[in-house]
């Protein structure tokens, strides 16, 4: 397995463009310290392009942004990426789910597998101004969450532990 990171970008609908907008940050930090990533975005944030991405790259680390629930990871139209039945994706890797429930039981059955999943076991929420929704990374509003959320991949990146980068993100 290879240091990099597969970033899933959908961006079909308001709440996925912000979180894609705001993974400039993580992009960002992963330049800085020299690791590859891998974006997919819009309809390539699909479970084919995904599973072709892991497959071909190897990558150690994902970050999920998009829509889901206590059982699977959407990706874009909703589409699901991964589910409880195909989660051996995940095995051995460290996996950031900015993802409505997910953590519940995909995350707890992805730690029982040997993987490393950080997330969400209830709604992932954020407010945002309707005044910023074209240009989302002026939203001040939005930033107050979505940079906390940001600090656990890019705390992963700096080379924090998984229970490091999540106490991290309690502190903004």
């Amino acid at each position: 397995m290879k240091s990099g990171i597969i970033i899933t970008l959908p961006r079909h609908d308001q709440e996925t463009e912000y979180l894609s907008c705001f993974s400039i940050f993580i992009e960002e930090a992963a330049e800085k310290k020299g690791i590859s990533y891998k974006k997919l975005k819009d309809n390539e944030a699909t479970k084919r392009d995904f599973e072709k991405a892991l497959n071909k790259l190897d990558f150690k680390m994902v970050v999920f942004n998009g829509h889901g629930s206590e059982t699977a990871i959407g990706g874009y139209n909703n589409e699901p990426i991964i589910e409880l039945s195909n989660n051996i994706l995940l095995q051995q890797r460290i996996t950031y789910a900015r993802v409505c429930g997910a953590a519940a039981v995909l995350g707890k059955k992805c730690v029982e597998e040997g993987g490393c999943f950080i997330g969400y076991q209830f709604p992932f929420m954020f407010y945002s101004d309707e005044r910023w929704s074209a240009t989302p990374l002026k939203d001040k509003t939005a930033g107050l969450f979505l940079e906390a959320s940001n600090a656990v991949p890019i705390s992963l990146i700096k080379g924090n532990t998984a229970l490091e980068a999540n106490e991290n993100s309690k502190h903004f």
